[in-house]
């Protein structure tokens, strides 16, 4: 049986700009864990109804993240909207985080 190596989790948009993240992960790793879970939190807590997170497990899809150049877990690509940002870490950081979605310091 083939083990699934991305999770994709999409929330309809309910206006605005929808944010299209791509998280790299190493299975269920400490920091691997706190960056899915930090990335939803902040998901919740401000982009309601307007994001798409894939997690991609580089531990079962290698060929992906080095498709993307991702040498460090956990890595979060923003994808859309553009300009694209790659933040490393376990996105711990919150107001790091945000000011470099341009979540704040602007127009959300």
């Amino acid at each position: 049986m083939k083990s699934r190596s991305r999770e994709k989790r999409r929330v309809a948009p309910a206006g605005g700009k929808t944010y299209v993240f791509q998280l790299f992960v190493a299975g269920n790793e400490s920091n691997s864990t706190q960056a899915r879970d930090n990335l939803a939190r902040l998901c919740r807590e401000h982009l309601t109804g307007r994001h798409e997170i894939t997690i991609v497990d580089v531990l079962k899809d290698a060929a992906t993240a080095y498709k993307h150049h991702v040498l460090v877990t956990p890595t979060l690509m923003l994808i859309k909207p553009l300009p694209k940002v790659l933040l490393l870490g376990n996105l711990s950081d919150t107001r790091h985080v945000l000011a470099a979605l341009r979540l704040i310091g602007g127009e959300q």
